[in-house]
């Protein structure tokens, strides 16, 4: 697992990292429809951010354990 670990890692942050530039901003790059009160390309920011988020909070409850060092 250690060493698929930094693979799975970099394709995450490259994925999201892709869908929040070219191509993906020209996909979503649409005022309608709204999401939640947003034009689509705000809402697709949004989206991607927190799946970064929950993909880095993964990998770190992943490689630390989630054990907290004091």
């Amino acid at each position: 697992m250690a060493k698929r670990y930094p693979v799975f890692l970099t394709l995450h942050f490259t994925l999201c990292t892709l869908a929040m530039i070219w191509p993906g901003a020209l996909i979503a790059n649409r005022i309608e429809p709204t999401v939640l009160g947003l034009p689509f390309l705000f809402f697709w920011y949004i989206l991607w951010m927190l799946i970064l988020f929950v993909g880095m909070w993964l990998a770190y409850l992943t490689q630390q354990g989630g054990d907290r060092h004091d």
